[in-house]
């Protein structure tokens, strides 16, 4: 019989993998491919990635540190994934409750585990209780969920052959996800620099608003609301690092 390696013993591991089963179907389930979905995909498994490269380092190493970071970072990149697969209607609020409840968890318990300070293989108590993630409360986060509602509602209109589709889902989906895990970053330098990739993405979606405009595939008047989401958005992104950026200068 094959022993157990190190991770597998503890009890984050056994709740990641009943997280990541959970996103899972959502992923083959979901009926319209969205851009959320990859992302989904991709940030869950950046969770058991990071988290299994940081327990094989030693208690209190910068490195080990810096892989909780990034576990922790992809637990924020996940849901607010799932929120925009909402926002999409593309998962149904039960499956999506039980996949954010599994994710909290394992946020919890990877922050326990950053608190453990000596060299025993084990987990930190964490108290669950409500699983609203931080970055939700921020003004910024939800006023960037509601460019991909109301971008969401323009997409059912518009023909699909229309270029500016595929792209306009990218976007806004970018801007949301990188609030989210910039959010869950440990540092200045690394929280800005995932806010200037969200900014990046709040102004493409812009520019994109504007191209369909031009080639006569959506009248001015039906982006009007949607632009000026998309510039509180940028406004918003470009006051959070104008803020962080005396922090930012001194961890240099």
């Amino acid at each position: 019989m094959q022993a157990e390696l190190s991770h597998e013993r503890l009890d984050i591991y056994k709740v990641y993998l009943e997280a990541a089963s959970l996103c899972g179907e959502i992923v083959s389930g979901a009926e319209a491919p969205i851009a959320a979905l990859d992302h989904l995909d991709k940030a869950i498994e950046s969770i058991g990635v990071n988290f299994m490269h940081a327990n094989r380092l030693s208690f209190g190493s910068p490195q080990r540190l810096s892989y909780l970071d990034v576990s922790i970072a992809s637990t924020h990149e996940c849901v607010a994934s799932l929120d925009v697969c909402s926002a999409r209607r593309v998962v149904e609020e039960g499956a999506y409750e039980a996949a954010v409840g599994k994710l909290w968890r394992v946020r919890g318990m990877l922050l326990g585990l950053k608190r453990v300070g000596d060299n025993r293989v084990r987990e930190g108590l964490e108290a669950y209780g409500s699983t609203r993630f931080p970055f939700v409360e921020l003004d910024l986060y939800q006023v960037a969920l509601r460019g991909v509602r109301w971008t969401h509602e323009l997409l059912g209109e518009l023909e699909p052959k229309i270029r500016v589709r595929r792209k306009l889902d990218t976007s806004t989906t970018g801007t949301v996800l990188n609030i989210a895990e910039g959010h869950g970053r440990a540092t200045a330098v690394d929280q800005n620099r995932f806010m200037k990739t969200a900014q990046d993405h709040a102004c493409q979606t812009l520019l994109l608003f504007d191209l369909a405009v031009a080639r006569k595939e959506i009248p001015a008047s039906r982006v009007a609301d949607g632009k000026a989401i998309q510039a509180r958005v940028i406004s918003m992104l470009h006051a959070w690092c104008a803020s962080n950026g005396t922090m930012e200068r001194a961890e240099r």
